[in-house]
């Protein structure tokens, strides 16, 4: 309980720092996200533009900006909750606002509001304190806005990934790198487990490359999610095998 507990204070404490533009982590990175950033830009390739999906206030591509600071930003994000931050972050270079979840197809779709906003996602079914948001393909956005590959993709949508990366099906061809939000339990009837993910990862061509951020449930101590992140299978780190 006092790791949840913690987790939580960081997590306030980076919202309140997240207008100056700042982000409180351990001394020891390495499985913050802020190492898999670094880890990610020193091994390359460059990524002309970060598509985040699930971007709440911006908070992510924020802290994004500083390994990857010639890159431009997509954040989807439909919660009008968060709109006046994005619209602020609209007025830096490289930034641009999709009010809209990413799905499969173009359209409207139900989205389950959390108290708290941070685990706010689209609808299970049976879910109450819902709204209709607007819906997008990752792919449509990117044809219209003409926006530049290589591509980097993050996504932080609770058991919806399989709906945005079939509506990114043309963009992962030009993808270089994902970082999603993986969970141990299925979250959702049709919602991936982490190793479901890295199988359907696979097949269109990615290899887990690297992983953040790993965090228990408090009533057991049991994995319950990660952020996972992958390269394409060509990649250089996948040439050898050795550990050393």
């Amino acid at each position: 309980m006092a790791e949840s507990l913690r987790q939580k204070l960081q997590r306030v404490a980076n919202h309140a720092l997240h207008p100056l533009g700042l982000h409180l982590a351990r001394a020891d990175r390495a499985f913050e996200m802020e190492g898999m950033l670094e880890r990610a830009a020193a091994r390359g390739p460059a990524i002309a533009t970060w598509i985040d999906v699930g971007a709440s206030d911006g908070i992510w591509s924020l802290r994004a900006r500083r390994h990857f600071p010639q890159a431009n930003f997509l954040l989807f994000e439909p919660l009008a909750e968060h709109a006046a931050a994005l619209r602020a972050l609209e007025t830096s270079r490289g930034f641009a606002h999709v009010a809209a979840a990413a799905g499969s197809a173009p359209g409207e779709i139900a989205f389950a509001i959390d108290p708290l906003l941070d685990g706010s996602g689209v609808a299970a079914p049976g879910a109450t304190d819902t709204r209709t948001v607007p819906m997008e393909t990752i792919d449509r956005v990117v044809r219209e806005r003409k926006l530049p590959g290589p591509f980097g993709v993050k996504l932080d949508t609770h058991g919806f990934e399989l709906p945005v990366l079939a509506g990114a099906a043309h963009t992962l061809k030009s993808t270089a790198l994902l970082v999603i939000e993986a969970y141990n339990f299925p979250l959702t009837p049709d919602s991936l487990r982490f190793h479901e993910l890295c199988a359907s990862l696979e097949a269109r061509g990615f290899r887990c490359v690297d992983l953040a951020d790993p965090m228990r449930r408090p009533r057991d101590g049991a994995l319950w999610q990660m952020d996972l992140a992958f390269a394409r299978a060509d990649h250089p780190a996948f040439a050898t095998s050795t550990y050393g």
